[in-house]
C-alpha cells in the first residue's frame, strides 16, 4: 500500500504535506521547549555554592486545577530555625542568610582608582538591591578573606576592590553611613557584622535562607532528609541545582512566565497549524480524485481509500519531523535570547533542551495529520464507485451547507464579542476583540467557499460587455471553482487578520495605558536611586526641602494575590501588580478618584478600581511574600488601566517587600530644580518625565507574541505559496485546453494574473474586515476614536505582501516550457 500511496500522491502532493508538517513541527517544538523550560529549568547557585542544603520559605501558592502562583517578594523564615537545624545529625554548620540593599556611594577613590560596589574579579558585580549580607554567610559563598579581619561591630564591613582600613560611604538598608573596611574578600557583595546585617535588613527575628553544610562523610541527601523530618512540609529543602531557586525568589515568577507566554498565542498557533495541514492534505486528495475513484470502481473499500490517504500524510510527516524539530530548537533559542534581552528571563535561568518537546510535537502532529487525512478522504471514500468516477472529471463546486452555516455562526459570535470594549473598560475588555478575531478566522475557513462563490458570482453578473477575455475567464474561474480558491483566500485572510489584530490590539491598549499615566502624572518628575538599591532614607526629606517643590511622594510597586474582583472572572487567585503610595500621594498622582480620598490611604487600607468595588468594602489579600491581610477600601478611582486595579498604602506594604525601600519619589512640579541632588546624594537619578512604577508585564508578553506571530505568518505564507504553486501546476490540462481552443500564451498569462489579483483582493478584503471590526470597537472603547494606535503602515504592507506572494505563486509556475507560456 505504501508504494501505491506514494505513486498516486505524486511529488506535488507530498511537497505540500511536507512543508505544512515541517513548519508546524518547528512551531510546536519551539513553544514546547519554552514550556518545558518553565517546568524543569533550574538556576545554578551563584552565591551559596558552599552550602550542601538550603532551607527556604515557600515561594509558590498552590491553586486548584491550575499552576501555582509565584510570590515575587522574598518570604522569610524565623531565625530560631537556625539553631534547630544546626543540632540535626550530620550537620556541621548552619547559618541564617540575609540579603538586603547595599552599595558603595559612587565616585569614591580607592587604591585601584575607584570603588565599584561589590565587585569581584572572578564572580562579577552584585545586584545593589541584594548586595548586603552577614559575615557568617561568606563561608558558604565560596569566597574568603584575602586580607584583614572579619567585621565585628557597627561601622565595619568587608568587600572586594578596596584596602584594609579604608573608609567608604555606604548606603545599606537605605541608611547612609561611613564604614571602615576590615577585610578584603574575593566575593561580590558587602559583608557586615551579623548583628549589623540583622539590623540593616529590617527583618527582626527573621532570615531569608538557612544554609547547611554536611559533616565529613555525610551526603546532602541525608541532611535534607533529616531537615524534612524536623520541619515537615512547611518549608522548602533544596539540594543540588534547586539551591539556585531558593536564592532567587523571582525565578519562580520567571518560570511561570515561560509557561504562560507560549500559551497566550499557542491556541492560535495550533489552530493555524491544523488549518494549514488540513488544507494541504485536502489539496493532495483533490489532485487524486480520479485515481481514488478508479480504485473505488476496481473494488477498493472505503476504509482502504482512507488508509491510503493516511499513509501519504504519514510519509510526508515522517520526512518533515527531523528537520522541523531542528528548526524548532533553533527558534526556541532565539526566543530565549529575546526574553533575556527584554529582562523577562534571568540570564542564569537557562532554557532546557530535552527530547520531550520534539516527541510531544511529533505525537500531536501525527494526530493532526491522521485527522486531516480522514476528513479530507471521507467524501471520496464513501461515494459510490460509479458516482465517484463521474464526479472526478470535474472539481466539486457546491460548498457544504453545514460547513457554511457553522462558519457564518462563528462570524456572528465574533461580531458580538467585538463589542466588549464598548461595554467594559479595563484590560479584560481586550480579550473580546482577540477572541473575536480568532473565531472570525475559523469562520472564514469554514464559510469561505460560499462567500467566495457568492461574491464572485455577483461580480460576474455585473461585468460590463466588451470586457477582455482574460479578465472574464479569471472571474468565472474564481466563481466556478470556489472551493479551490477559498482555501488560499481563507489562509491569506487569516494572515492579514492575525497580523493586524494582534499587533494593533497590543499597541492600542498600550496607548490607552500611556494616556492615563500621562494624565495622572502630568507635570511630575521622578527621583530614583537604582545604583543604591532603592530610595535611601533622608532623600525624600531633602527633595521636599528643595525650592520650587510643591509636593513629593514616594512610590513603588509589588504584586499581591486576590480572589476574583470582577464579575465573570475566574474565581481562583489572581496575581495583580499594585502601586504602593502614601496619603500624601494625592497631591502628586491623579488617579481620577471617584469616591473617598487618597488622604485616607494609611494603615491597612487600599484604593481600588471604581469598576471593581466600593468604599468601605473589605478585601482579603495575600501580600507578595505570602502574608494574608484584610484591607479596607478607602478610595476608588477611574484610571485603573494605567495605574493598575489596586493601590496599597505604604503602611500595609511595610515589611512585605524584598528590599523594604521605595523605588522612586514623584515630584511636582516637574520644572523644580533638582540638580543639587546629584551632589548631596551621589547615585540619585532625576527624570523630568515620571513614569509610574507599574511593572508592565504585558509589554514583554506583547513583544513575545509579536515575535511568535511573525514566525507563524511566515509559516502561513510559505504554506499558502506552496499550495498555490501545487494548485496552478495541477491545472496543466485546463491551461493546455485553453491553448487548444485558440487562446494565446499572452492571454493565458493575463488570465492568471487577473486570477491572482482577484485572490489577493478577496483575501485582503476578508482580512481587513475581520480585523477591522474588532479594532474599531476596541479603539472607540479605549481611545474614543474609530482608528487604532500603532503602526498603521502594516495595512498597506500586508496588502503588498499578499499580492506579491499570490502573484509569484500563481504566475511563475506557468512559465514551465511544456505549457509554452
Amino acid at each position: 500500500m505504501i508504494r501505491t500511496a506514494l505513486a498516486m500522491s505524486g511529488l506535488g502532493g507530498l511537497v505540500v504535506a511536507f512543508f505544512a508538517v515541517f513548519g508546524g513541527m518547528a512551531l510546536v517544538t519551539g513553544t514546547g521547549v519554552i514550556v518545558e523550560s518553565g517546568l524543569r529549568s533550574q538556576v545554578n547557585s551563584t552565591r551559596l555554592t558552599g552550602a550542601d542544603v538550603v532551607v527556604s520559605a515557600r515561594q509558590l501558592v498552590p491553586r486548584k486545577e491550575d499552576l501555582p502562583v509565584a510570590l515575587p517578594e522574598r518570604a522569610t523564615l524565623p531565625s530560631s530555625i537556625v539553631d534547630r537545624l544546626s543540632r540535626l545529625p550530620g550537620v556541621e554548620s548552619a547559618v541564617g542568610d540575609l540579603s538586603f540593599p547595599a552599595a558603595v556611594v559612587p565616585g569614591q577613590p580607592s587604591t585601584s582608582g575607584a570603588v565599584t560596589p561589590g565587585t569581584s574579579g572572578s564572580t562579577g558585580p552584585a545586584d545593589p538591591a541584594a548586595a548586603g549580607h552577614g559575615w557568617s554567610s561568606l563561608a558558604f559563598s565560596g569566597g574568603k578573606a584575602v586580607e584583614g579581619a572579619p567585621p565585628r561591630r557597627d561601622g565595619e564591613l568587608a568587600m572586594a576592590g578596596a584596602r584594609v582600613g579604608q573608609e567608604v560611604r555606604v548606603v545599606a538598608g537605605g541608611r547612609p553611613g561611613r564604614y571602615r573596611v576590615t577585610a578584603v574578600i574575593d566575593a561580590p557583595g558587602l559583608y557586615f557584622a551579623d548583628s549589623t546585617a540583622a539590623e540593616l535588613s529590617g527583618r527582626s527575628g527573621r532570615v531569608d535562607l538557612v544554609a547547611l553544610r554536611a559533616g565529613r562523610g555525610i551526603t546532602a541527601q541525608t541532611v535534607a532528609a533529616e531537615a524534612e523530618r524536623l520541619l515537615g512540609d512547611r518549608y522548602v529543602i533544596s539540594t543540588g541545582g534547586a539551591r539556585g531557586d531558593a536564592e532567587r525568589p523571582g525565578t519562580a515568577a520567571a518560570r511561570g512566565m515561560l509557561i504562560a507566554l507560549p500559551a497566550s498565542i499557542g491556541g492560535i498557533s495550533l489552530i493555524t497549524v491544523g488549518f494549514v495541514i488540513g488544507g494541504g492534505l485536502s489539496l493532495s486528495v483533490n489532485r487524486q480524485r480520479r485515481d481514488l475513484a478508479l480504485l473505488r470502481a476496481a473494488g477498493a473499500t472505503p476504509r482502504q481509500v482512507r488508509r491510503l490517504v493516511a499513509v501519504q500524510g504519514c510519509v510526508a510527516a515522517l520526512a518533515a519531523l527531523p528537520p522541523g524539530a531542528a528548526l524548532g530548537y533553533y527558534l526556541a533559542a532565539r526566543l530565549g535570547e529575546l526574553l533575556e534581552g527584554t529582562g523577562a528571563l534571568p540570564p542564569d535561568l537557562p532554557l532546557t533542551y530535552g527530547p520531550l518537546p520534539a516527541v510531544a510535537a511529533a505525537v500531536l502532529l501525527f494526530g493532526v495529520v491522521r485527522l486531516a487525512a480522514w476528513t479530507a478522504s471521507l467524501k471520496a471514500s464513501r461515494m459510490p464507485p460509479v458516482s465517484a468516477v463521474a464526479e472526478s472529471k470535474a472539481e466539486p463546486r457546491v460548498p457544504s451547507r453545514v460547513r457554511t452555516g457553522g462558519g457564518l455562526l462563528l462570524m456572528l459570535v465574533a461580531l458580538g464579542l467585538s463589542a466588549t470594549p464598548l461595554l467594559v473598560r479595563g484590560e479584560i475588555a481586550g480579550l473580546g476583540p482577540a477572541t473575536a478575531a480568532l473565531l472570525a478566522i475559523v469562520g472564514l475557513a469554514l464559510a469561505g467557499p460560499m462567500l467566495v462563490q457568492a461574491a464572485m458570482g455577483a461580480l460576474a453578473r455585473r461585468l460590463p460587455s466588451g470586457l477582455s477575455a482574460p479578465l472574464w475567464l479569471a472571474v468565472t474561474n474564481t466563481h466556478g471553482y470556489a472551493l479551490r480558491t477559498a482555501g488560499a483566500v481563507a489562509a491569506l485572510g487569516m494572515m492579514v487578520t492575525l497580523g493586524l489584530s494582534v499587533v494593533l490590539t497590543q499597541t492600542t491598549i498600550s496607548q490607552a495605558k500611556a494616556d492615563e499615566v500621562n494624565a495622572g502624572l502630568a507635570d511630575v518628575a521622578s527621583v530614583s536611586a537604582p545604583r543604591l538599591g532603592g530610595v535611601p532614607h533622608g532623600l525624600l526629606d531633602d527633595v521636599r526641602a528643595l525650592p520650587g517643590v510643591m509636593a513629593a511622594a514616594p512610590a513603588s510597586t509589588t504584586t499581591v494575590l486576590t480572589r476574583s474582583l470582577a464579575v465573570g472572572d475566574d474565581p481562583g487567585l489572581h496575581a495583580r501588580t499594585a502601586m504602593i503610595l502614601g496619603p500624601e500621594a494625592g497631591g502628586v498622582v491623579d488617579l481620577g478618584v471617584v469616591e473617598g480620598s487618597m488622604g485616607e490611604l494609611k494603615g491597612d487600607t487600599v484604593a481600588l478600581d471604581a469598576d471593581l468595588g466600593e468604599v468601605g468594602e473589605r478585601l482579603d489579600l495575600l501580600m507578595g511574600d505570602g502574608t494574608p491581610v484584610r484591607a479596607r477600601v478607602v478610595a476608588t478611582y477611574s484610571r485603573a488601566l494605567g495605574f493598575g486595579a489596586l493601590v496599597l498604602s505604604r503602611d500595609l506594604a511595610a515589611g512585605h517587600t524584598t528590599t523594604g525601600l521605595d523605588a522612586e519619589i514623584l515630584v511636582r512640579p516637574a520644572a523644580a530644580d533638582l540638580s543639587s541632588l546629584a551632589k548631596t546624594w551621589p547615585g540619585a537619578e532625576v527624570s523630568r518625565r515620571a513614569a509610574a512604577s507599574i511593572a508592565d508585564a504585558d509589554a514583554t508578553q506583547g513583544l513575545v507574541n509579536i515575535a511568535v506571530l511573525a514566525v507563524l505568518i511566515g509559516y502561513v505564507l510559505v504554506s499558502v505559496a506552496n499550495r498555490l504553486v501545487a494548485t496552478t501546476t495541477g491545472r496543466v490540462e485546463e491551461l493546455l485546453a485553453l491553448r487548444r481552443l485558440g487562446a494565446t500564451p499572452g492571454q493565458v498569462r493575463r488570465m492568471l494574473r487577473w486570477e491572482s489579483l482577484v485572490i489577493a483582493l478577496a483575501a485582503c478584503a476578508a482580512g481587513l474586515v475581520l480585523a477591522g471590526v474588532p479594532l474599531v470597537m476596541l479603539s472607540v472603547g479605549f481611545l474614543g476614536r474609530p482608528w487604532p494606535a500603532g503602526p498603521l503602515w502594516l495595512v498597506p504592507a500586508s496588502v503588498l505582501v499578499v499580492a506579491l506572494v499570490v502573484w509569484a505563486a500563481v504566475n511563475l509556475p506557468v512559465r514551465r516550457r511544456h505549457l509554452a507560456l
